[in-house]
């Protein structure tokens, strides 16, 4: 077996690959061996990225298996677990709420693929899917504003504490109402999509001169900015009584390639984020910052949250941990930000990372590095990690995905 990292990211990624899609990880773990909307997209995107025909296959396959498996009211199946035979073993929305991001994860990935490969015909095929998707993420904004709301849990952050506007699940639905716009020739999502853009541009980086009017929650934003000024990067959610402060790595990272913060919001927002990277073992990136610790208001609900076991003790999994999947993200904005030699340097701490952090250099791909040690946490062998690296490498050289604005 080579010893090349992007060889051996491409090779764990045909591993996972199906004729049925993608699972999240080749290792026994039952719950990693199915089709999960957002992990199987997210490497089906570094396979359109590589230009790896079996891997465009894949995504293609995974996207089919979501649409076969749409709920009733137009929801897109968090996962899909599958019998040998290809057909459905089980079929999960969601655990003790619903998922909301795989409806434009779902959408993202039909843009991508047939923006990709020139397949016209596969668009009109998942056109009712996405459209039926996308109009249950607008009966989901309950109010008729423009942004969703979302429960906690409700996305791949699932044993977090984030809950209400969360900017995650805004960024990735004005992503995919851009990619439905351009494959479908719908006029009506683009005008959604730039409507939005602005929405979030004049909430979610509250600041001296901006228009407290233009925000979604004109007293939250006087009250944020009366208290700490202008945002130094894109504030992880918003809910009724206020802001969530919290630094949300891959959301930042969604923002700066999606083009939405200004150029003096990105500058601050790149600014906070390689600072926090610098400080942080391998220098990757943290999932979220500051952790959550025992005298935080928030722990007790998050201690609460999880399914099988406790995970997020502060500095591991969500919790300030290090992952190797969203540090791929955070480098392609770097790279689009007019950063390549910081995004470069990255790609080389992601393949030390991948390498097993701590332990004996097998090449593991861990879920997460401990942000305080450094060590693996998680499941081995995660093939989205193995996709962060797989997308940066190409955006580094110019091989990126089509964002739209």
């Amino acid at each position: 077996m080579t010893d090349d990292p992007y060889k051996q990211a491409l090779a764990l990624l045909r591993e996972v690959a199906t004729p049925h899609g993608f699972l999240a990880s080749p290792t026994d773990a039952t719950n990693y061996r199915r089709v999960w909307a957002r992990d199987a997209v997210v490497c089906g995107l570094a396979g359109l990225a590589a230009g790896d025909a079996a891997l465009a296959d894949a995504l293609r396959a995974t996207l089919e298996t979501l649409a076969a498996h749409q709920g009733p009211h137009g929801q897109i199946p968090s996962n899909v677990a599958l019998a040998p035979d290809g057909t459905a073993a089980d079929v999960s929305y969601g655990g003790v709420c619903g998922r909301v991001d795989p409806i434009p994860w779902f959408v993202i990935g039909v843009a991508q693929y047939v923006r990709r490969t020139g397949e016209a015909g596969f668009a009109d095929e998942m056109a009712p899917a996405m459209r039926r998707g996308l109009d249950l993420l607008t009966a989901w904004e309950f109010n008729g504003r423009g942004l969703v709301y979302v429960p906690q849990g409700g996305d791949w952050a699932d044993e977090y504490v984030l809950h209400g506007y969360v900017l995650y699940d805004q960024l990735l639905r004005l992503w995919a109402l851009r990619g439905f716009a351009d494959v479908a020739g719908e006029a009506a999502a683009r005008e959604a999509a730039a409507a939005l853009a602005e929405r979030l541009r004049a909430t979610f980086w509250p600041a001296p001169e901006g228009d407290p009017d233009a925000a979604y929650h004109p007293h939250a934003y006087r009250r944020y900015v009366e208290a700490h000024g202008a945002a130094p990067y894109g504030l992880a959610a918003l809910t009724p009584g206020g802001y969530v402060t919290r630094f949300d790595a891959w959301s930042n990272a969604l923002a700066l390639l999606l083009g939405v913060p200004s150029a003096a919001q990105a500058e601050r927002l790149v600014a906070a984020g390689e600072a926090l990277r610098d400080a942080r073992p391998h220098a990757l990136v943290p999932a979220f910052w500051p952790p959550i610790t025992e005298d935080d208001p928030a722990w007790t609900d998050l201690r609460a949250n999880y399914r099988d076991r406790f995970s997020n003790r502060p500095y591991a999994y969500h919790n300030g941990g290090l992952w190797p999947m969203i540090n791929g993200w955070w480098g392609c904005a770097l790279a689009a930000h007019g950063r390549p030699e910081a995004a470069a340097e990255l790609l080389a701490h992601l393949h030390a990372a991948n390498r097993g952090g701590t332990n004996d250099g097998a090449w593991t791909f861990p879920e997460y590095l401990h942000a305080e040690t450094g060590r693996m946490g998680g499941t081995p062998r995660l093939a989205w990690s193995a996709a962060g690296v797989v997308l940066l490498a190409r955006h580094l050289r110019g091989q990126t995905l089509a964002y739209g604005g």
